[in-house]
């Protein structure tokens, strides 16, 4: 499916996919803003916020009622992390309102309800209501605090601040406790009205009939002057391997391990590198799974993804803490293999039939077509499903090897049990929590 593209004014684009193939409208709106400190945190507080009220609809109870008005209309926000960017996203999903009686007035209606909610918040206009301010800092602050308690989840964050300390994509989607603790309603605020109105913006939506939906949109959205220029992912070389290694009270240790690919999502190489990490680590038929995991049982879960946006190759694996050694140099002999060209004609094809498999069914899925256009808006290139299965078929032997033997192991991470004494190793960190 093909989104044409509009433009509503400076900096706001509209993205339109006229379809008949589902019985909704589903509307996402994205803000981008480059990945910092002081304003991922701020921006993280936002999506709590918005939803607690606006000035027509001041709690939210006359949301829910609205939304239930609606044929119970969905609605949400969120804040995601693609590379070096930290988006804003704003989500409605309504009856298809070609279905219903009164279809145009529903319509206008949801359209309205949805940008109000989230561009007139509650308050005295300076600032956020401020009860609501101290309290949904207060659920960030313990959401923040209870990443701990999903180890996995932790685990993946320490290891990518670890690794990118020096670089922006080293920070939390979600910001940081130490900044949340100094933020005030004030600056909150002033953040998000910079967000709304100096800050790239991208509308997408799935559904029939969307002329009207864009005519809407072009009512709802006011001018604007300028855009702020975003910022390109900072590019890293590696010089020496580094190893971290922490401990906490846990079952089984999480193993991490990053490498730099020296390719991204505008490198022509990159679907080739899609390709070959499904070979080494995304599939049940990769490598990874099939060496560390079912024949040597030293995994729990094992597997492998990439970061396209910034470049880099994840693997991460759930493992016994004294099969340490034993998992990373089976993980470390995979890699080796596909760069000495140890790929079968079986293993290409069974990992393309299943990429393909996985990007024709977002065609399935309106909210499915809309994210996976979201790397596409921070790089600048939007590229239909067509042409990325078109890119996946033709990617050949030779490129998989070519683009494996350029990556480069940057950071090994461990988080063991606390109970198992560390095994010292050269430039090793160790810490405690």
């Amino acid at each position: 499916m093909k989104f044409i593209e509009r433009e509503l004014g400076q900096g706001v684009r509209l993205h339109l996919c006229e379809t008949d193939k589902f019985k909704s409208l589903t509307c996402k709106v994205f803000i981008q803003q480059d990945l910092k400190g002081k304003d991922a945190t701020s921006t993280a507080l936002l999506p709590l916020l918005l939803r607690r009220g606006s000035q027509k609809f001041p709690s939210t109870l006359h949301i829910a009622r609205e939304l239930e008005d609606l044929y119970a209309a969905e609605l949400g926000s969120d804040v995601l992390k693609i590379g070096e960017r930290q988006i804003l996203e704003f989500y409605l999903q309504m009856v298809d309102p070609n279905l219903l009686p009164e279809g145009d007035t529903l319509l206008e209606r949801g359209l309205r309800t949805f940008w109000e909610i989230f561009t007139q918040p509650q308050g005295p206009g300076d600032r956020f209501v401020d009860s609501y301010f101290e309290q949904e800092r207060s659920t960030l602050e313990q959401d923040l605090k209870g990443l701990v308690n999903d180890r996995r989840s932790y685990a993946l964050a320490r290891f990518v601040a670890l690794m990118c300390a020096d670089e922006p994509f080293g920070i939390y989607k979600y910001g940081d406790l130490d900044t949340l603790t100094q933020l005030t309603n004030g600056d909150v605020f002033e953040h998000y009205q910079n967000l709304l109105w100096k800050y790239p913006v991208d509308i997408f939506c799935v559904g029939r009939n969307l002329d009207r939906v864009a005519k809407l949109f072009a009512s709802l959205i006011p001018s604007r002057d300028r855009t702020t220029q975003l910022e390109t992912a900072t590019k890293i070389q590696v010089d020496d391997e580094r190893f971290f290694e922490e401990t906490m009270d846990l079952n089984q240790a999480v193993l991490a391990m990053g490498y730099r690919t020296n390719r991204t999502y505008l490198d022509d190489d990159y679907y080739a590198l899609l390709v070959a990490n499904g070979i080494l680590g995304g599939f049940a038929h990769s490598k990874l799974f099939m060496n560390v995991r079912e024949k040597a049982s030293l995994a729990y879960y094992v597997g492998s993804n990439i970061e396209g946006s910034k470049g880099l190759m994840t693997i991460t694996a759930g493992i016994s803490d004294d099969k340490q050694e034993e998992a990373l140099q089976i993980i470390k002999e995979q890699v080796t293999a596909m760069q000495q060209g140890e790929i079968t004609p079986d293993e290409l094809e069974q990992t393309k039939r299943g990429l393909i498999g996985a990007m024709t069914s977002i065609n399935d899925n309106p909210a499915g077509i809309i994210d996976r256009n979201l790397i596409g808006i921070v790089e600048g290139e939007l590229r239909t499903i067509d042409q990325v299965v078109e890119s996946i078929r033709r990617v050949e032997y030779d490129a998989c090897i070519r683009v494996m033997q350029d990556i480069k192991l940057d950071t090994t991470y461990i988080l063991r049990p606390q109970s198992t004494e560390p095994k010292e190793q050269e430039g090793a960190y160790h810490g405690d929590h």
